[in-house]
């Protein structure tokens, strides 16, 4: 029993972070390159299954909530809307005032030498789908509703696939998590991404994680009905993806451990299944905040008025919409949030492409936010979903 709390993920890749930190300088540049090329393939192929997996999980949950499906889906949407909303405005309320008192500056980095893979990993490329997940994810619920218009009886079918989906995740997949983050570690240990983060934008960094991590901690507290032992019981679970986020910089890589997380958090395998796949991609939380943050700090940087309450609110009703379009690639929302950044805030091209540069540099910091949104929003979704239907049974 000692030995098995001792192994958990958490504790695995601690322990990996301090042995490449401590003996990094050991490893030869030729092992380096390889391990970091078994992480690259590790997450391609789960890149790959993914979509599989979304489509899986999806459509039984389609299937187990049978008629509510259509109200699910709407209900689904609309709290996506309202939690991407709240983070907007309040990192731009407890931001504003202190980029006023030019607490927070922007400031420039030097680049570092990036770590080349050992081999090639372009062969797997051909077997990705731009924009699969989405795809999978619109075909789970046109093909549940369409069943559930037609009357088929799909939970045979959908039962099957979750089968052979809760294999590959639990079987295959998360056992590989440790190799996958250790690849990543070196990777940042040899281009000391974290050391030159730390250097240039440590005030900003040190901020940005702080709110949107104290936001996070303070609904995980609410949802966990005010009960500290829950809140910590429910982080620990989600822990193992948010550590996946952080060090792969994929949500993506993240999502079966999140699944297996929620189910374990809210005790209801059919919600787990079906939200963190259906909102992962539209359910950024983390970006919420360190976006506007980064780009309230540029235009306090290039002299420019903190927006007023009138222009933020455009611009967050904006983001919320545009949310719904984000690209499932490295800096996807701060691309397409740019248009947006130019129109609303007039950010000219020199302003887009620092807030690019600088959300890139943070991209751990935002996608293991992201993760970590994607299990408190599953508790929201419960919790509400729950108290709909307590209220239509009195």
């Amino acid at each position: 029993m000692f030995l098995k709390k001792i192994f958990k993920f958490p504790f695995v890749i601690l322990m990996i972070a301090i042995l490449v930190y401590m003996f990094g300088d050991l490893i030869p540049l030729a092992a380096k390159q390889i391990i970091y090329s078994i992480s690259l393939t590790i997450k391609d192929i789960i890149v790959i299954v993914l979509p599989l997996l979304i489509f899986s999980f999806v459509l039984f949950g389609m299937a187990n909530f049978d008629n509510e499906s259509p109200k699910i889906i709407l209900l689904l949407i609309g709290l996506v809307c309202i939690s991407n909303f709240c983070g907007f405005w309040v990192s731009y309320i407890i931001t504003a005032p202190i980029l006023k008192n030019n607490l927070i500056t922007i400031s420039t980095i030097q680049a570092q030498e990036k770590l080349q893979p050992g081999f090639s990993t372009d062969f797997l490329h051909m077997f990705m789908i731009k924009n699969a997940n989405m795809y999978a994810l619109i075909a789970g619920i046109t093909i549940g509703l369409a069943c559930l218009v037609c009357k088929k009886n799909i939970r045979p079918l959908s039962e099957k696939l979750n089968h052979y989906a809760n294999f590959i995740l639990k079987k295959i997949i998360l056992p590989l998590l440790p190799i996958l983050i250790s690849g990543f570690i070196i990777q940042m240990y040899h281009e000391k991404t974290l050391t030159a983060i730390a250097m240039e934008y440590g005030k900003l960094l040190i901020y940005i994680s702080t709110l949107t991590y104290c936001y996070m901690f303070i609904m995980l507290f609410i949802l966990s009905g005010f009960n500290i032992r829950s809140m910590i019981s429910k982080f620990r679970n989600l822990l193992p993806g948010i550590s996946i986020g952080f060090f792969s910089m994929s949500s993506a890589a993240a999502i079966p451990s999140t699944i297996d997380a929620v189910q374990k958090n809210i005790k209801n395998e059919n919600i787990g299944r079906f939200v963190v796949p259906a909102s992962a991609n539209m359910h950024l939380l983390g970006d919420c905040f360190v976006l506007p943050v980064i780009a309230l700090a540029l235009m306090v940087s290039f002299g420019k008025e903190i927006p007023s309450i009138s222009q933020y609110l455009t611009f967050s009703l904006m983001g919320v919409m545009a949310k719904f379009s984000a690209a499932g690639i490295p800096g996807g929302s701060a691309i397409i949030l740019q248009p947006i950044l130019a129109g609303v805030f007039g950010f000219d091209k020199e302003m887009c492409g620092a807030v690019l540069t600088i959300y890139m540099l943070f991209d751990s910091v935002a996608t293991s936010a992201n993760v970590f949104g994607h299990g408190i929003f599953a508790e929201f979704f419960n919790s509400v979903l729950s108290f709909i239907k307590r209220g239509k049974s009195k």
